[in-house]
């Protein structure tokens, strides 16, 4: 009971699924970026007639291609994330085009307010395999530097409701909500909190040997993605990260405080961002290498002699630990049958 309860996953984080297929490269990946943000004032206050009783929703989607003419920001923003993969993660994957859905609320009451964020963003990556696989089961090379990619300042989108929108930064739904409150908060001592980039997957960047390992002969793993029909993906490589354990520990929220002065009042201000919960998952068995501080994954197309216990590292150890609980009950049962 206490090993499964160990593996419990979080039922909000900021997630990242990816595939990547060394033959094709080029496939489809998903970042959520999720914030809460806590506002607690005085009943009475300024602050409190403002927003008491408000409850305010908004949600868009928005598309576009990196060189694209539509008008919407999206290419700026797409932009601004391969900049970023490039010159901060020393990254060479590339995003060709991308949909972005926002959604964010706020919930007034006499003395707080609630808001919460969520971006998902889902783009066409590319030119993440190093080195195609060659004869003989040579592997392929494949880049995996781009999954904590931080997105930093404001990403603006325009849409047909609400026009020009911040999507990257708290402070963004409030200004386009209550845009003089957002002005008040940018100059106190919120302004970190209120900029501090929802676009941050920074949690990810846990070295590859801490995330879990698995792969799946079958390929069913594969259709889910629907890249390929049954049968035809072949074995597939699976590595996640987010599920607490023994090993890795508990993967905990990061949380932010700040006090303000807002129309003579104090307003505090309570920031948190969920923990990491994604999964890689790769065409072929993935064996991840690490140089000069930059990790990246061998990929064969077929098994490779001698990798087997590497493959399975912790499972085969929780593996042993279960054969031994299972021989001691047997051992047990044996004694208290005889007596």
């Amino acid at each position: 009971m206490l090993l499964i309860s160990g593996f419990s996953t979080q039922a909000y984080a900021n997630q990242m699924d990816a595939l990547l297929l060394p033959d094709k490269d080029r496939s489809n990946a998903e970042f959520d970026g999720v914030r809460f943000i806590t506002l607690r004032y005085a009943q009475g206050s300024a602050l409190a007639e403002l927003l008491n009783g408000k409850n305010a929703r908004i949600e868009f989607s928005v598309n576009g291609t990196f060189n694209g003419t539509q008008g919407n920001g999206m290419d700026k923003v797409i932009q601004a994330i391969n900049n970023a993969l490039l010159t901060e993660n020393k990254s060479p994957m590339t995003i060709e085009n991308a949909t972005l859905r926002y959604f964010a609320t706020i919930k007034g009451y006499p003395d707080m307010a609630q808001i919460s964020y969520n971006i998902e963003f889902k783009p066409t990556i590319t030119k993440y395999v190093l080195q195609k696989a060659g004869e003989n089961n040579q592997p392929a090379i494949v880049d995996l530097e781009w999954r904590d990619v931080v997105v930093k300042g404001p990403l603006m989108v325009k849409t047909e409701q609400y026009g020009t929108v911040n999507i990257n930064q708290p402070i963004g739904l409030v200004q386009l909500l209550y845009p003089e409150l957002a002005q008040k908060l940018l100059g106190s001592e919120a302004k970190e909190i209120m900029e501090d980039p929802i676009m941050n997957f920074d949690k990810f960047g846990l070295s590859m040997k801490s995330w879990h390992y698995l792969f799946d002969v079958t390929g069913k793993q594969l259709e889910r993605y629907g890249v390929f029909k049954a049968g035809e993906g072949g074995t597939v490589s699976i590595h996640s990260i987010g599920e607490s354990s023994f090993r890795e520990g508990t993967y905990l929220p990061v949380e932010k405080d700040a006090t303000a002065k807002i129309d003579g009042a104090e307003l505090k201000v309570h920031a948190s961002t969920p923990p990491p919960s994604g999964q890689i998952t790769i065409a072929g068995y993935s064996s991840v290498q690490e140089k000069n501080g930059a990790e990246y994954s061998l990929v064969y197309p077929n098994s490779p002699g001698g990798i087997t216990l590497d493959i399975f590292g912790f499972q085969f150890q929780v593996l042993m630990v279960f054969g031994g609980i299972m021989a001691a009950v047997a051992v047990f049962v044996l004694v208290k049958a005889r007596k």
